[in-house]
Order: structure tokens, then sequence, then C-alpha cells
């Protein structure tokens, strides 16, 4: 059975549009699998500005990966149609610390 929610070789990007040619690299090369126990909490904590936020926004679909696969229950986030998407988005929450930041 494959796991709830799997993040692949990931690795997230910012910048480097035309005019500023420097990226930053908020993730590289994370992999995460989270199983299918239930009930089951999952909690990630570092320092400010690690990326806990972005690894968040990622597993919730709110961005696309620059590079790797982040899949629920096998399927790969950005081959999900609307059904499939309306369903992740039912069975998989975050709680934020504070709600208003994303």
């Amino acid at each position: 059975m494959a796991p709830l929610l799997e993040a692949e070789k990931v690795t997230k990007r910012f910048g480097g549009g035309f005019l500023n040619r420097q990226s930053t690299v908020a993730l590289e090369n994370l992999s995460l699998t989270i199983d299918d126990a239930y009930p089951s909490v999952t909690v990630v904590a570092g320092e400010s500005g690690s990326g806990k936020t972005t690894l968040a926004r990622l597993l919730l679909g709110m961005t696309d990966p620059s590079e790797g696969q982040i899949r629920y229950r096998g399927k790969a986030l950005t081959q999900m149609n609307g059904e499939e998407r309306r369903r992740f988005r039912r069975e998989v929450q975050a709680i934020f610390q504070d709600p208003f930041e994303v």
C-alpha cells in the first residue's frame, strides 16, 4: 500500500526571475514519508526561516516544487484532477502557528 503522503527529492527555489538572476533555495532534496496510521499527527519544528512554511505549502499542494514530486496515496499532486484535488483537501489539513501567515 502506498504511503498517505510522500515527498521525494523535493527542492523549492524562489526568485531567479527576469531581473533577479540569483535564486534562493528554500528546501533542497528533501524526502519525507507520512504513513497512513490513524490517528496521526506530524509536527515540523525548526528555526525561523528554515523552510517549515514552504514545506507545509508544498505538502498541501499550495505551491509546486521546483524539482521532485509530492504524492498523496501514490498519485502526484500535480497530476490530480478536480475531484481528486477536492478529496485531498478534505483529508489533508495543516494547523499553522499563525493562521494568517499563509
